[in-house]
């Protein structure tokens, strides 16, 4: 084997290795590298018509940042950019503090589209770690409640190095306003019986106290173990189930000012209670209300018919634990068992305690519609 020849495979073997090293290097950088994140802040916020709220452009995890070409999209006319510099042409967004004033050659929000291009100033060098990009000011014009999102443009958004090469974004999150709760409605709900009272049902619907009476939002809330419940009635494009509604509309003349609520409270073998309450405050409390049981067919009365049942069933059981099926309040952690039909008080069994419970509350009807 000649020198040339032995000189060449040395060469071709200290290339290859320097190759795989860098290789490996890059390898190993990349794995150490937290990914980039672009976010608005925050990415859920309740905000009503005629409100306002500042959303701030975040970027997280990112090296040698110089450039960026930021564009998003949000729900317009339902919401307007509040300009942040009145004395520039055109609508702006308020630069964040890693750029300089006056190196942002686009600032423009128009018609649903926010372009906004801006640099590192030239003596700061490039940028890395986390910081605001820029800060999104933004009034909800929209008449009615509605749920409005705002979205990076991911095709057209980039990062750029101090070398203009882009930089690789590994994660968006978009932001979305939602209305308010319009009303939190809190109390506690008994049921006769029982030694614990929690997943007893309790719907709202709220109506304006004043003509038109048409429902304005609803709501479900499940009791917890201590009977206690809070509902918060944000607006819904969903209209209420027809079995929650009442046969009537609100009282008139109204006591309430601004709303009234109707609650239908109900469980499983219990009679359900209606309610008209005043809704007029952000937090309302119904205060205290007890279920009778015993109502086994669910026809709004406990009479004959329902002892009748009870007696079919009388000795039925099923091993513990066990629950007595709700569809709308189902238990966070199901037991195997189900309860026999029948078994008002949830012990697991029908007894003298299901009938004299049945017994006590004879001729006793529901005065929901």
């Amino acid at each position: 084997m000649t020198v040339a020849s032995l000189c060449r495979k040395a060469c071709i073997a200290i290339v290859l290795l320097c190759l795989v090293t860098v290789m490996v290097a890059e390898t190993i950088l990349a794995q150490g590298t937290p990914a980039t994140h672009l976010r608005l802040d925050p990415a859920t916020a309740q905000v009503g018509s005629g409100e306002t709220i500042r959303l701030t452009v975040r970027v997280e995890d990112v090296a040698n940042l110089h450039r960026i070409e930021l564009h998003l999209d949000y729900d317009w006319p339902e919401l307007e950019v509040q300009d942040a510099d009145p004395g520039r042409v055109s609508v702006q967004i308020e630069p964040g503090p890693m750029f300089c004033a006056t190196c942002t050659p686009w600032n423009e929000a128009i018609e649903g589209k926010i372009h906004f291009v801006a640099q590192r100033a030239p003596q700061s060098g490039p940028f890395s770690g986390s910081g605001v990009v820029a800060t999104i000011t933004l009034y909800v014009a929209a008449t009615e409640p509605g749920t409005h999102a705002i979205s990076f443009d991911q095709a057209a958004t980039r990062l750029l190095d101090s070398t203009d090469r882009s930089i690789a974004v590994d994660q968006f999150t978009d932001a979305v306003l939602v209305p308010p709760p319009l009303v939190t409605l809190t109390g506690w709900l008994t049921r006769q019986g029982w030694g614990t009272d929690e997943r007893s049902v309790v719907n709202a619907v709220i109506y304006p106290a004043t003509p038109p009476h048409e429902p304005s939002t609803w709501g479900r809330a499940c009791t917890d173990a201590n009977g206690d419940f809070t509902l918060m009635l944000s607006y819904t494009p969903q209209p209420p189930p027809a079995d929650i509604l009442p046969a009537n509309s609100p009282p008139s003349p109204p006591s309430c000012t601004s709303r009234s609520a109707f609650v239908k409270l109900a469980f499983t073998n219990y009679l359900s209670e209606c309610y008209w309450k005043c809704a007029d405050d952000d937090v309302q409390d119904i205060g205290w209300h007890n279920l009778e049981g015993g109502d086994v067919n669910s026809d709004g009365c406990i009479n004959i018919l329902d002892i009748v049942q009870i007696i079919g069933h009388y000795g039925a059981t099923a091993e513990k634990p066990c629950y007595i099926p709700c569809a709308e309040c189902p238990p966070d952690d199901p037991a195997a068992n189900t309860a026999p039909a029948c078994d008002i008080n949830g012990d697991c069994q029908v007894d003298i305690l299901d009938l004299a419970q049945a017994a006590g509350s004879f001729g006793l009807c529901s005065n929901c519609p």
